[in-house]
Order: structure tokens, then sequence, then C-alpha cells
């Protein structure tokens, strides 16, 4: 969960499972775990000249890892510039995880039902906010994407905590809520 009361505006994202009908294994799957998407990666940084006091341990630093991706981290209480740590990063292996709106992939076979997953983002803006969405049809859209793109992360993440390797019949609901506005 995420506020900015600053530019007053309101992000909230849950996920869960339902427990309910579940499918049985076909009768030949073979009864083995699949092997662990997830990867773990320890990288040694040094502290940027720009922290000039020893850290307390609140202090944060941006670092590139991973073909490009950006990784915020805390730098450890008493560390200064020039000073090196290691911290560890896990990749959850959300890449290999295979997504369709479809019930199956063709060419492949689904031989292990898990509950069903669901995940919710909302975001809130109250009019006037400095992050209003405008009325145009390409920031709705843009606004709608980045929203659905955050869905579907927290939804492979799921995937992955199942044990799973793919996530199969997947739908995007959008809808809007006006009634707010009136900051009621």
């Amino acid at each position: 969960f995420t506020a900015e009361v600053e530019t007053q505006k309101s992000k909230i994202v849950t996920s869960g499972s339902l427990q309910g009908v579940i499918y049985p294994s076909t009768p030949n799957a073979p009864k083995k775990k699949l092997p662990s998407l997830t990867k773990e990666t320890t990288y040694k940084v040094t502290v940027p000249e720009t922290v000039l006091r020893p850290s307390d341990g609140s202090a944060t630093m941006t670092c590139t890892i991973n073909d490009g991706m950006k990784k915020q981290i805390k730098i450890p209480r008493g560390l200064k510039k020039d000073d090196t740590f290691t911290f560890t990063h896990t990749d959850l292996g959300t890449d290999k995880v295979f997504t369709s709106t479809l019930s199956s992939i063709p060419g492949m076979d689904v031989v292990q039902f898990k509950p069903m997953i669901w995940t919710s983002v909302s975001s809130a803006f109250v009019k006037g906010s400095a992050d209003q969405h405008s009325t145009t049809t390409t920031t709705t859209g843009t606004a709608v994407e980045k929203l659905k793109r955050e869905a579907r992360e927290k939804m492979l993440e799921q995937v992955v905590e199942h044990e799973c390797n793919a996530c199969l019949g997947m739908t995007f609901n959008v809808t809007t809520d006006s009634s707010g506005e009136s900051r009621n």
C-alpha cells in the first residue's frame, strides 16, 4: 500500500488466492516439483561520494543490476563514501512464466491446476491534484496500461509462490468510480 499525501494520490495493490474448485491433476503427470524459478544474486557495491557522513541506516542509494534494472537499497549504518558492502537481490523469475488469456497454450499440456489467484490495483486521484488524470484518451490509456502492468507483475509473483510456471485464463477488468470527485 502506498499513499502520497502531498499529491493527493493513493494507490492500493492487493492480491490473494481463492480456495475453491480445483481440477484434479492429469493421472500420468509427474509428481515432482518444478525447478524453482527464483534466483538470488549477491552484489558488492561502493557507497557513493555524496554520502559524506556515516550512514544512520536510513540513507539510500540507487544501483543498476540485471541488464539495466535500477534498484534502491539502504546503506548500512556506519558506512560512508568509498566503503563497500554486499546485498542480495532476489529475482523471482517471473519472466520465465507463461501467461495467456487462453485456458491452455497450444502445444503444451496442463498437468496440474492450482487455486485461482487474483490481483487488484486501484489508483485514486482527487480532483485538482497535481497528478490528476487528464480526460484525454491517450493519458487515460497510459494510466490504465501502467495499472494493468502492475497487476500482471503482482499476479506473476503469486504464480511463482504457488510453484507454477504458467498463468492461464488471465482477464483484466477496468472500471471507473467518480464517487470521490467531490471528496465524498
